[in-house]
């Protein structure tokens, strides 16, 4: 499917967020990326850093290695946003690097828009998840119920639903209408351009939540595993039509 361009231009039409990842601020403090997205520990806290020599900027993210359950979440402007319907969406690529002795299994990340800052699974919002390289599409709502679809008919990804090591993949989630409660309809996934999963979507357009970028290892033991964020973009136009949230 082409690959809709269509993003607010100006905040009178909505919010267009873009991180490339390309900055010269320290990647050691809470202020990760044009964004200055916050560092919040998993367990025990990962190590950050930016990558040279590439096409746009890449931040990898790197478990402690010292206990099951390590790792970080990036976060931006904590509990700051909620989801109206209409049209919006997020996109990103990323990939687990065939650097020495990383793995898929035990290697995780959740990226999209939620409200945990843990390794346990968020209460609300739309986000990829990735248990050990497995993709699915999960769309929860506190008040009204979580749906959820399984990355399915990918064809560029193993047995359809796993990423490869060393591998870049592109992942693009897109909401369209209005649902009751006056937040999204319907949402959708794309892997690598390919249609990847859909899910209906019952969250009001008052519950909150963040940007998120968080990886974390539940290897059952001391792990030093890596996954790669090459940028994060996120849009939402505002919607003229709203629904009273109950």
């Amino acid at each position: 499917m082409a690959i809709n361009h269509e993003r607010p231009v100006s905040p009178l039409d909505g919010i267009h967020f873009k991180d490339d990842f390309i900055s010269n601020d320290s990647v050691a403090d809470a202020a990760v990326g044009t964004g200055r997205w916050e560092i919040v520990t998993i367990g025990n806290a990962s190590t950050y850093s930016l990558l040279t020599a590439q096409v746009g900027g890449v931040l990898r993210s790197t478990t402690a290695g010292t206990a099951d359950g390590d790792g970080s979440a990036l976060r931006s402007f904590e509990d700051g946003l909620v989801l109206e319907g209409g049209n919006g969406g997020f996109a990103f690529r990323a990939r687990y690097p065939a650097a020495a002795g990383n793995q898929l299994a035990g290697n995780n990340f959740r990226i999209g828009l939620d409200d945990s800052v843990t390794a346990t699974s968020p209460t609300v919002g739309i986000w990829v998840d990735s248990d050990a390289g497995v993709i699915s599409l999960q769309v929860d709502s506190a008040d009204h119920g979580d749906t959820a679809a399984s990355a399915a008919g990918v064809t560029t990804l193993t047995s359809g639903t796993t990423m490869v090591l060393d591998k870049w993949h592109l992942f693009r989630v897109e909401w369209t209408g209005t649902n009751g409660q006056g937040g999204p309809r319907f949402v959708e996934l794309f892997v690598d351009n390919e249609p990847a999963g859909s899910a209906f979507c019952n969250i009001d357009n008052d519950e909150e939540v963040e940007l998120k970028i968080a990886h974390w290892q539940d290897t059952g033991g001391a792990a030093t595993l890596e996954f790669d964020t090459d940028f994060f973009e996120f849009w939402s136009f505002y919607n003229r039509d709203t629904a009273t949230a109950v």
